[in-house]
């Protein structure tokens, strides 16, 4: 599989196509590259380019993927000081009987009564996808799973996972339980950016507990070059799916997946999109902070438009066959009223490829832009009436 491109080009302004528009915010971000999974999401990280985008806001049960939450919860309690690596946990006979070895569900075969460390607890976790795990450290943390739970819907609303719902550590079916592949990206941004020394967790290739060896359940960690892990899952409604990163240094991709059949069109996806980003597509930057981007029409002030431009650098992740249709416009609710202040936020640069909505970028004033003359805002004025505004 080719190595990732990690070198930023800088793709010349004069090869888009610029035009001030008043449109609504535009459609959610079309395919650019193919699946066929019933739900899909692909983000290249340093970007937020999206890639893939289908059914990325459908609800479905959670599954395996809660543990990731429960994971994130008790790093966010180790560095708060709730608890440390190094503190004890017994296993309760609920958390044995219920995630261990009498449930026959996926375990880290830790003995009722025993005392674990938190550290090895987490191993369990997101290596073995332990439920016994789980349930102890949930237990270690709020006493019960039930109030576990609560704490992970506040992390999950802090976090800006809007349309999910928790019911337990483990992932068990629930009825009230559901979340969206893009509430998924949203958790493991967020983990990887609060927590990144804990992200080798996931890639680990084995654990060993209770002197019984398990690898990484994880599989594309041993098939996909670049993948370094997080998890898969599957409901019996939901299908098969699959929440993974992968990349080096600098350049990460995001691959959420759901609804396929079976174990092996799940792998073939993920290999797939991992490796047709791989090898297809390149990051540009199209504009540095203080380029001006263009201009958006201004009423009422002294001059009639007022020049935008960007506040981060502006670069994208698009497929090496599409550069040619690159393509952006500025949108924005308007009239836009004077006066204007230097650096107000005013629109937005929609990037595209093709026909796809790859990413947008906030735009602000470059310059003020006064109230203009009576006159002038009367005319103005005027012909807005006549022909609404421009």
């Amino acid at each position: 599989m080719p190595a990732w491109p990690t070198k930023v080009p800088r793709l010349p302004i004069l090869a888009l196509l610029l035009a001030a528009l008043l449109v609504p915010m535009g459609p959610e971000p079309a395919l650019a590259i193919e699946t066929s999974a019933a739900r899909a999401l692909v983000v290249e990280e340093a970007t937020g380019s999206v890639l893939l985008d289908r059914g990325a806001d459908q609800p479905f049960p959670p599954g395996n993927f809660t543990k990731l939450l429960t994971a994130a919860v008790v790093f966010d309690a180790i560095e708060r000081g709730d608890i440390a690596d190094d503190t004890i946990l017994q296993v309760s006979e609920h958390a044995w009987r219920t995630g261990g070895a009498p449930a026959r569900v996926t375990t880290m075969f830790a003995a009722v009564r025993s005392k674990v460390p938190v550290a090895d607890l987490l191993r369990g976790l997101t290596i073995h996808y332990a439920n016994d795990a789980a349930i102890v450290l949930a237990e270690g943390l709020s006493g019960t799973e039930a109030a576990f739970a609560e704490r992970m819907n506040r992390l999950a609303a802090e976090i800006g996972m809007n349309a999910s719902r928790f019911a337990n550590p483990t992932g068990f079916p629930a009825p009230d339980a559901e979340t969206t592949l893009r509430d998924m990206e949203r958790l493991v941004r967020w983990m990887r950016a609060e927590h990144p020394g804990r992200m080798a967790l996931y890639a680990q290739p084995d654990f060993t507990w209770n002197r019984i060896t398990q690898r990484n359940k994880t599989e594309p960690l041993r098939t996909v070059p670049s993948v370094a892990g997080l998890s898969l899952a599957f409901d019996e409604k939901a299908g098969f799916a699959a929440v993974i990163v992968a990349g080096s240094d600098d350049r990460w991709l995001f691959v959420g997946l759901g609804g396929l059949p079976d174990e092996a069109a799940r792998a073939r996806e993920i290999a797939a999109l991992v490796g047709g980003v791989a090898q297809d597509y390149r990051t540009v930057e199209l504009f540095r902070p203080a380029d001006r981007v263009g201009e958006v029409e201004v009423f009422g002030g002294a001059r009639t438009h007022v020049p935008v431009t960007t506040t981060v650098p502006a670069r994208v992740t698009l497929p090496l066959a599409e550069n040619a249709a690159l393509a952006a416009r500025i949108v924005y609710d308007g009239p836009v009223v004077a006066p204007v202040g230097r650096d107000q936020p005013l629109a937005h640069l929609e990037i595209r490829s093709g026909d796809h909505l790859v990413r947008r970028f906030p735009l602000v004033a470059a310059e003020d832009v006064p109230a203009g003359s009576l006159r002038s805002r009367a005319e103005d004025g005027l012909l807005e009436l006549i022909s609404g505004w421009w």
